[in-house]
């Protein structure tokens, strides 16, 4: 089996700039999302950091076997490590910082692994099913934890965008690792909290499920969040998993048109290694509650 994707970002309809960035890196079957914060665009700073990071982490040799799950949680904290060194050194990123969720397929095991922290998500959709692999790293999300008792009228006082946990706010961080046994025919979504804050999961199910084109699903996505408002940047990538061994890459020529984006192609279709994208948050710098 194996992996193939596609990604988009906008940046929505009350935002100035873009602060997001998603990579697609094929060769390696690794994907990322970042959603950047922080002032005077240090946010995207942080983003981009975060997806370069990882793939030149997965570009560098491999010196010693490791399992797919422990090198992706390697690379994010590697990621945190740079990005929280750039903002000690730089007044001007003083307290940047950036969630990610990033997943890396196992040919061999047939194991996806998502690796986050923060509120952006993961999702696995199988058949008519949807669901949510990550837990949002956010007071709302830890008060729920803690006391699950609690209803909406008890956590109507806690603000709803604060996080808990991001890369580049602490020297280390805690990094959640969900791995999941891949079929074919499985659709796995990583995306910004400027898609899944806007369109409910059965809609997103809906829209996946009835567009076999990856990248018509990512924009169809894009559409409904800002169709919904469209309050924050929106970021979405779709990897699904098929019954083909060869390896996903561009098609030669006349060939049958791929479902996703080609590996060298970014959002916009301009020529890119990788398909970054940036993005604008609205986020304030995140609590460092529960960081590692």
């Amino acid at each position: 089996m194996r992996s193939i994707a596609a990604g988009q970002t906008d940046i929505g309809r009350e935002r100035n700039h873009n602060e997001d960035r998603f990579i697609l890196l094929p060769e390696f079957n690794v994907f990322v999302v970042a959603d950047g914060m922080g002032g005077h665009q240090s946010g995207e700073v942080a983003s981009r950091m975060a997806a370069s990071t990882i793939a030149s982490f997965f570009r560098a040799p491999n010196e010693k076997p490791e399992a797919v799950s422990e090198r992706l949680r390697a690379a994010v904290c590697d990621a945190n490590a740079r990005i929280y060194a750039r903002a000690d050194d730089s007044r001007a990123h003083r307290g940047m910082g950036t969630t990610v969720v990033a997943a890396a397929y196992g040919t061999t095991e047939k194991m996806l692994h998502v690796a986050h922290a923060g509120d952006s998500r993961g999702y696995h959709i199988r058949g008519t099913n949807i669901k949510q692999l990550t837990r949002d790293h956010s007071l709302l999300s830890d008060a729920l934890l803690e006391r699950p008792e609690l209803t909406e009228s008890d956590l109507a006082y806690l603000p709803r965008n604060v996080i808990t946990r991001a890369l580049g706010i602490a020297p280390t961080v805690e990094v959640d690792v969900v791995s999941v046994e891949a079929e074919v025919g499985d659709i796995f979504l990583l995306c910004s909290d400027g898609l899944h804050g806007l369109v409910e999961d059965d809609l997103i199910m809906s829209i996946v499920r009835e567009t076999d084109v990856l990248t018509e699903a990512c924009a169809r996505l894009v559409e409904a969040a800002n169709k919904n408002g469209g309050k924050d940047n929106i970021t979405a990538v779709l990897i699904r998993i098929e019954e083909e061994d060869e390896p996903w890459s561009r098609r030669s020529p006349g060939a049958k048109a791929s479902t996703s984006l080609p590996p060298e192609s970014s959002q916009d279709g301009s020529a890119a290694k990788d398909a970054f994208a940036p993005r604008s948050s609205s986020k304030p710098p995140p609590s460092t509650n529960g960081a590692g």
